[in-house]
């Protein structure tokens, strides 16, 4: 009861004094307007941390794909590194193999029995002065000159360049054959290499 009575007394209190009213009302407006603005800026803080956030993500997105192309080109580099090695020992296989002369006369006979059975000559083989091609290998220039029909010609680069003798092809120039047309004279240039022991 005693509440009800001191609200009472509240109310007529307020309803004679305005004045009071007035500033309870203008408290409350301005109450009202602050928990506006926090609430704007609690709204704008939110938007601009969730902007940050997507961003963010999208960074990280960004860089999880760079770190897995990266991953890849590396061990694409670790493939190309073992080949290398593979390679080199390879090398050093082949360097082991090499004769300790040239041997001219063996390296000749397999030539002749590169050559296609008929209607194909072997004009000349030419032998250069040999060069030191790196500090234990000596190279041999030769030079092959061969008159025959384009498929024969082709057979026959085909047939010196799997040889079981090491002959690099470094250069092959091919012209119509004056003497026998159709034919085609080419000229093969290249190297023998022999081991210094």
């Amino acid at each position: 009861m005693k509440i009800i009575e001191y609200l009472k007394k509240i109310y007529l209190y307020l309803k004679t004094n305005k004045t009071v009213v007035v500033l309870l009302m203008m408290f409350v407006f301005l109450y009202l307007i602050n928990q506006d603005i926090f609430y704007n800026k609690i709204g704008k803080n939110l938007k601009s941390n969730n902007a940050a956030i997507l961003k963010l993500k999208g960074e990280m997105n960004r860089l999880k794909n760079t770190t897995g192309s990266l991953s890849n080109e590396k061990n694409a580099l670790l493939n190309l590194e073992t080949q290398i090695s593979d390679l080199k020992s390879q090398l050093k296989n082949e360097e082991v193999m090499l004769p300790k002369t040239f041997e001219i006369a063996d390296f000749i006979k397999d030539i002749s029995v590169s050559r296609p059975a008929n209607n194909f000559i072997i004009e000349k083989i030419i032998f250069g002065k040999p060069t030191k091609y790196k500090k234990n290998i000596t190279a041999l220039p030769v030079n092959i000159s061969i008159v025959g029909g384009f498929n024969k010609s082709i057979t026959f680069i085909k047939n010196i360049d799997i040889m079981k003798r090491i002959f690099v092809i470094d250069y092959v120039s091919i012209k119509v054959s004056k003497k026998s047309f159709p034919d085609i004279k080419s000229n093969i240039k290249g190297f023998v290499f022999s081991m210094n022991r």
